[in-house]
């Protein structure tokens, strides 16, 4: 049994350092990648139209905030939607509120191919503080099939986080929520018969690249 070991702790050295050997001038080449993209990273966070109305410190490897595109769009174009940072940690995403319409652009569902539905897995922390009716029934593959049961659909999600505005804004009402999604973004995680499926939903609202400001704009013409 010991010899066994032994034999099974020599071939997991052996499969660590064969391993190392390998990844490393990926990660080095990374590494330099990362380090010569510096410049310009530091340049594009810093003229972001976000960093400008809030200014916040660049660290290494910090991306423009996750609300950067949507917020650009709105403010560049003068668009009458409100945004609402309700937190005081930077990282964390505002709300963006045209009337008592949410407009959501964090695009949180994955497609079942199984179910034809759209799903998401809230964050077990979100899923606490509000509570949702189940009946109605940026990801890893086995995380959702493990978690298939505890996935929320549209209609849930849709509760879920109306619920938690109404926690985080309480001096603002609203009523509906309308997500907008990328197409490229949706034919990459969707694929074709998820893009389909979704067209159908008056949920969301599908937008080519560059035609965000554009999309919001009828949206608000239309509402």
């Amino acid at each position: 049994m010991k010899i066994k070991d032994s034999i099974a702790e020599k071939l997991l050295v052996v499969f660590c350092i064969v391993a190392f050997i390998i990844f490393l001038p990926f990660f080095l080449l990374y590494l330099l990648f990362k380090l010569l993209s510096t410049p310009f990273d530091y340049i594009k966070y810093k003229k972001s139209r976000y960093q400008k109305d809030f200014p916040h410190k660049y660290t290494w490897l910090r991306e423009p905030h996750i609300d950067n595109a949507p917020y650009t769009a709105i403010k560049e174009n003068e668009l009458p939607v409100e945004y609402i940072k309700w937190s005081e940690d930077y990282d964390i995403g505002g709300y963006f509120v045209y009337k008592d319409i949410l407009l959501d652009f964090t695009e949180p569902f994955f497609f079942d191919e199984e179910k034809k539905l759209f799903l998401c897995l809230p964050d077990s922390k979100d899923a606490e503080e509000v509570s949702y009716d189940e009946s109605d029934d940026s990801q890893d593959t086995e995380l959702k099939e493990t978690n298939a049961d505890e996935c929320l659909t549209v209609d849930g999600m849709k509760e879920l986080i109306l619920g938690l505005f109404r926690d985080n804004a309480p001096n603002r009402e609203c009523n509906r929520i309308v997500f907008f999604c990328s197409r490229r973004n949706a034919e990459r995680d969707y694929k074709e018969e998820g893009l389909n499926v979704m067209r159908e939903l008056d949920d969301f609202i599908i937008y080519e690249k560059g035609e965000l400001a554009k999309v919001i704009k009828d949206f608000i013409e239309n509402n």
